[in-house]
């Protein structure tokens, strides 16, 4: 009974939040690359995320939404893919070791909030453990061997992150002289060769705001091995350093037990290597680009980590009591995230608003933030305005962008726009209140009528009109 009341306790929260939480900045990303055309989908991704395949899954719900209502059926994706980690539990022996396993994978904080997001993290989580758990556990059948091939192959193509969870599986199979399965990943590397260019050509601008010290991402790291991890901003409100701190304790707790209790016990061992390694690799690849960022890179090992305790804890007392410690925490934080508040973002509101104002022959130009909720409404025929960024470097990489100070080219560029719009056109102007300055609007005033029409502490829609 305790068993169902968790998953339950879990599910509502997923579903909560599969529908109520808004999209925010990187799903509305998802929305809008998933629309693409295969050939501008690749395009696109040369300066902008990750490999294509996710958002080839996703294209079908993607042309099929109208709406942002709708686009929250970009979640069911990642939400299917987490219900297909209880299937897991087939991997395990029966009685407690698959209670243990659907507890945690029904409580773990990271694992119940990326099921209720349009990204890749919760397809990943599945792969990699299927990649794991083919390549370090199962016997080298022909076909399962060609199912290892495939699930890494897949994982790769879904993202980047995929590199080290299959790297640690590859490392795992050399070790353990399970050379066929090194055979199958080192084929599934190759498959994913064409697509390493693009990956060495992403811009270093596109990370740069994830740069933090090792120790930090280690912290996280730990956090989320405790039930609990750094919950991205985007989720809602966080619960705290101490909670984060605490959570850190009890995963560094269950690192030390469960390397204690798996000296006899060579899978439960390769468990705990495949995790050590997939993050270890991860903070090492920091020092050429800033990728270990706490709150999702543990995605990429969370089921293994818990299908490790969920063998070990049965009949261990102290690691199963930290274990159930770490499974409440990270419901107690779920339930805390989930059912918080989860207001619009003022960027999706904005071009929303701005959609129902604009006519065809307007222009909307569109600030750091905004750009990409625009161009979406554009592209689905709800705004008839022709969108365009500033600054106009942003264009090219809609998902990400740098807030570089208002420049004078920024300037002149707008000026010319609104030189170039015929009488009964308006320009609008949707930015960020760093960018709704005098440098900007004196010139726009003196051309023609500028008229404030909203003002938050985020943002500022203006409306501009050619002189009588």
């Amino acid at each position: 009974m305790w068993l169902l009341a968790l998953v339950g306790v879990s599910l509502a929260a997923r579903l909560w939040l599969l529908f109520h939480r808004p999209l925010w900045h990187d799903e509305t990303f998802t929305a809008w690359a998933s629309r693409l055309p295969p050939a501008e989908l690749v395009a696109a991704l040369r300066s902008d995320s990750g490999p294509p395949l996710f958002y080839l899954l996703e294209a079908p719900l993607a042309r099929a939404a109208k709406s942002p209502a709708e686009d929250l059926g970009l979640r069911l994706l990642p939400f299917a893919a987490t219900l297909a980690l209880f299937a897991v539990a087939g991997t395990l022996p029966r009685g407690a070791p698959r209670a243990w396993w659907i507890a945690l994978v029904a409580c773990f904080a990271l694992v119940n909030l990326y099921a209720a997001e349009a990204r890749a993290y919760a397809v990943l989580s599945l792969l990699a453990f299927v990649v794991f758990f083919l390549g370090a556990v199962a016997s080298q059948t022909p076909g399962r061997l060609a199912a290892l091939s495939v699930a890494a192959a897949l994982a790769l193509w879904t993202h980047y992150l995929a590199l080290f969870p299959v790297a640690a599986a590859l490392l795992l199979a050399l070790g353990s002289r399970r050379f066929r399965a090194a055979a199958a990943l080192l084929v599934a590397l190759v498959s994913f060769a064409p697509w390493v260019p693009v990956l060495l050509a992403q811009p270093r601008d596109a990370m740069a705001w994830q740069h933090e010290p090792a120790a930090g991402s280690a912290l996280g790291f730990l956090s989320a091995l405790g039930g609990v991890g750094r919950i991205p901003a985007p989720f809602g409100r966080t619960p705290g350093q101490t909670v984060l701190l605490a959570s850190a304790i009890l995963g560094a707790a269950l690192l030390l037990l469960l390397a204690a209790s798996t000296r006899g016990d060579a899978t439960g061992r390769a468990a705990l290597r495949f995790v050590a390694v997939s993050l270890g690799l991860a903070l090492a690849a920091s020092a050429w680009r800033p990728v270990a960022f706490a709150g999702r890179c543990e995605m990429a090992v969370l089921p293994v980590w818990a299908w490790a305790i969920a063998r070990g804890a049965p009949g261990r007392r102290p690691l199963g009591a930290f274990a159930a410690l770490a499974a409440a925490a990270g419901l107690a934080v779920t339930a805390f995230v989930a059912f918080g508040p989860h207001p619009r973002s003022t960027a999706a509101s904005a071009a929303a608003s701005v959609a129902k104002l604009a006519r065809a022959g307007d222009v909307v130009v569109a600030g750091p933030g905004f750009y990409l909720p625009a161009l979406l409404e554009a592209e689905r025929g709800r705004l008839t305005a022709r969108v365009a960024a500033l600054p106009d470097t942003d264009a090219p990489h809609p998902g990400w962008f740098v807030a570089w100070p208002l420049s004078p080219d920024d300037v002149r560029r707008t000026e010319s726009l609104a030189a170039s719009l015929p009488k009964d056109a308006r320009l609008f102007l949707l930015l960020p209140p760093a960018y709704s300055q005098p440098a900007l609007t004196d010139p726009l005033s003196r051309l023609g009528v500028l008229r404030e029409l909203v003002r938050q502490k985020d943002g500022v829609l203006t409306a501009w009109t050619p002189a009588p």
